[in-house]
């Protein structure tokens, strides 16, 4: 088959070695840059998500530490003062005790006001910040645990009727000099103005503080929206872990009432237990991680371009030579002139490679003619050998055929079933069966050819699946044909004289009764009865009918029979031949023991299987000594007929068994054999697609073993 030209565009776009090196220069160009930038924003994300976590813990725990501080200065405050002026504070100078709480109230800012009580916690006095203000703060008793270890307290959070949140705080005034508990001194803290002193700085972009207790209660905030969203603000998952007790929060990214995502941080003071929050929308925090990734990704646009162009220049520079060597070859592929140079450009790899394809195309012409020289003497012995020869594909459609095929059937049209083309008798059912033997009428007379095939390997140019040889056999066949009918007379002539008394005694018989009633007629009345005629001719008819079954065998085998194939009865076609020699058997004392088990149908021509019987049980019934018996039995063995013939006679020696199949070759005395018999049973056996084994041990005696394959016919009545 000749090579297909190379297209111009046979090659998609996809597979040509220019896009690969494009696509190659691209991917080099962007894959690094952006697994190193994806590298360099992941880290610089981590350190700036770092950062903002880092600076917003540490806001809100200067501010925890300022409100405690400021808590503790209020708290020093009332402490000193009441062991300086404990006496004024308690006294009955009304004027002396408020000058000391004018003083205490312009010192802390944060107090609203102040209350004097007595050691029953009676009140002595008050001081207001707002002059003429009806005080709505509760009297808060201070807690048994006064002491002077812990000579104050602080009382819960509350709200005022302004609704602004307020928290007591009650120290205990003591004698100087005697320690006695005098009376408290109680201040309402404002926390609102607490808180503004210390929350009033500079926060970044939508950032907010607020304050709450560990119930969830808010204080303070510097977003007035958080007010109207008490409970939401309880969900915040910072404010739960506070009020689960968590001490501080280094920095995490949440959801807050409003559902926007948040980064926030919280630190908690130790009195009172309260907690300090910061929150910023996740948006604006991660503002500067957005502009270092927008001027990264710019960078990186500038050097992918330029690490593209570069790569795409380089690329093409590598791939112009190779295309040029291509359009070279493809015009040598159309022009077929392998005895063309392709013109070297340069001495780098590609010019060797270039100088190598030369060298080739030297190499590639000097084969091409010695496969055309192969090719005509590959022609020559194919057409002068006398076989048929084709080319058959997994559907035993003819693909090729030699001139020998053709001179046979005539020039047949590719892909055609071979089984069509030859038209054989025997091919239905036994094509591509090595070694079957199948007739063909030619020209109007009839061709044996014998078939042999053998299975290619797939992977050859024509796609063949077998190669199938035909011989012409005619003249083996009709030679063979011929020794079969004179071993078949042969074997009549044995049999004639066994025929000729089997015939004489019925013969007899029917002599004796004719006489009888022939004689009986003759005489004087009475003669014999109606009753007695009719048994006599009754006797007559049966001994004439015993005589035709005997010709009718005899003449069955002797008559002429096509070469052709049947399904063919191996028990019954046996037994009707052992009928033949029952006369032979009972002359030497011999008795034949037969036993086949039914549907032993075989391929093949009854008329030879019987002559296979014959020639084998007769060679038996020759070497047995009388009393002997001869087994004969016929059984199915997986799907295989086997059919054996043993006798106990006197054997065959060992240095002649290995020339019973020859032809001619007998131990008989002369006159008793033609030497024919097995050579002729054995390729009778051959041809139905058997196998014959013979053993024999001299004294003891021989056994025919003859396998035969079991036709499905006989399978399916099994």
């Amino acid at each position: 088959m000749e090579a297909k030209p190379l297209k111009e565009n046979s090659i998609p776009w996809w597979m040509r070695i220019k896009v690969h090196f494009l696509l190659f220069g691209i991917a080099m160009s962007i894959l690094p840059l952006f697994f190193l930038g994806y590298l360099g924003f992941t880290s610089a994300r981590q350190n700036l998500q770092t950062d903002i976590y880092k600076q917003n813990y540490n806001q809100v725990s200067v501010l925890a530490r300022e409100l405690q501080d400021a808590l503790a200065t209020i708290e020093t405050s009332l402490t000193f003062t009441k062991t300086a002026t404990a006496q004024a504070l308690t006294g009955s100078d009304d004027t002396s005790r408020q000058l000391v709480l004018e003083t205490l109230m312009q010192k802390e800012p944060a107090l609203k006001e102040l209350k004097v009580y007595d050691a029953n916690f009676r009140s002595i006095a008050q001081l207001n910040r707002r002059a003429g203000t009806h005080s709505d703060a509760p009297a808060i008793a201070p807690g048994p645990g006064l002491s002077s270890e812990a000579p104050s307290s602080l009382s819960d959070l509350y709200f005022s009727r302004e609704g602004q949140p307020e928290i007591q705080l009650t120290a205990a005034i003591q004698d100087p000099a005697e320690g006695k508990l005098l009376g408290y001194l109680q201040g309402t803290i404002e926390l609102t103005a607490l808180i503004d002193r210390y929350f009033d700085f500079q926060l970044g972009e939508g950032k907010y503080i607020f304050l709450v207790d560990r119930s969830g209660t808010l204080i303070g905030q510097t977003d007035s929206a958080l007010h109207g969203h008490q409970e939401d603000l309880r969900q915040n998952p910072a404010i739960q872990d506070f009020m689960a007790g968590e001490a501080f929060s280094a920095g995490s990214q949440y959801k807050n009432y409003a559902g926007v995502k948040v980064i926030g941080a919280f630190a908690s003071l130790d009195t009172p237990n309260w907690g300090v929050f910061i929150e910023q929308p996740a948006h604006e925090a991660n503002k500067p991680i957005f502009e270092f990734a927008f001027h990264l990704i710019i960078i990186a646009i500038l050097i992918m371009a330029l690490v593209m162009i570069i790569s795409i220049s380089f690329g093409l520079k590598v791939v112009q030579p190779i295309e040029n060597l291509e359009s070279q070859v493809r015009k040598i592929i159309l022009t077929g002139d392998l005895e063309s140079h392709i013109p070297i450009e340069s001495w780098d790899e590609i010019g060797r490679l270039v100088k190598s394809f030369n060298q080739l195309l030297n190499s590639l012409d000097q084969k091409n003619e010695n496969l055309k020289n192969e090719k005509e003497l590959l022609t020559t012995v194919v057409d002068g050998v006398g076989a048929g020869m084709v080319l058959l594909d997994a559907e035993a459609r003819i693909l090729w055929w030699n001139t020998k095929f053709a001179q046979w059937f005539g020039q047949p049209s590719a892909n055609l079933p071979c089984e069509q083309v030859i038209g054989g008798e025997e091919t239905e059912g036994v094509f591509l069966e090595n070694g079957r033997t199948i007739s063909v009428f030619l020209q109007g007379e009839r061709r044996h050819f014998r078939q042999m095939y053998y299975e290619l390997s797939p992977d050859n140019p024509e796609q063949a699946a077998y190669l199938l040889l035909l011989d012409d056999v005619t003249q083996e066949v009709e030679m063979e044909a011929r020794m079969i009918e004179t071993d078949k007379m042969a074997a009549i002539g044995l049999l004639a004289s066994g025929v000729a008394h089997e015939i004489n005694n019925p013969l007899a018989i029917v002599a004796a009764h004719s006489e009888d009633l022939l004689d009986r007629l003759n005489e004087e009345e009475p003669g014999p009865s109606q009753a007695e005629l009719k048994t006599g001719f009754k006797t007559v008819l049966g001994q004439i009918a015993r005589c035709k079954q005997i010709t009718d065998r005899l003449l069955g085998f002797a008559r002429k029979r096509d070469s052709g194939s049947d399904l063919i009865d191996i028990g019954i076609a046996s037994a009707q031949t052992l009928g033949l020699l029952e006369h032979k058997a009972k002359q030497k004392h011999l008795r034949v023991h037969f036993q086949a088990e039914d549907n032993l149908f075989a391929l093949g021509n009854e008329n030879e299987w019987q002559q296979v019987v014959l020639n084998l049980i007769t060679n038996a019934l020759d070497a047995s000594a009388p009393g002997k018996v001869i087994e004969v039995r016929g059984y199915r063995e997986d799907n295989k007929i086997q059919f054996v013939i043993q006798d106990h006679g006197e054997g065959i020696p060992q240095n002649h068994l290995k020339q019973v199949f020859n032809p001619f070759f007998t131990t008989k005395s002369p006159g008793q054999g033609t030497g024919l018999g097995l050579y002729v049973s054995y390729g009778i056996i051959v041809k139905m697609q058997g196998d014959m084994i013979l053993e024999s041990t001299e004294g003891q005696g021989t056994k025919v073993t003859i396998s035969l394959p079991l036709h499905k016919a006989g399978e399916e009545n099994s």
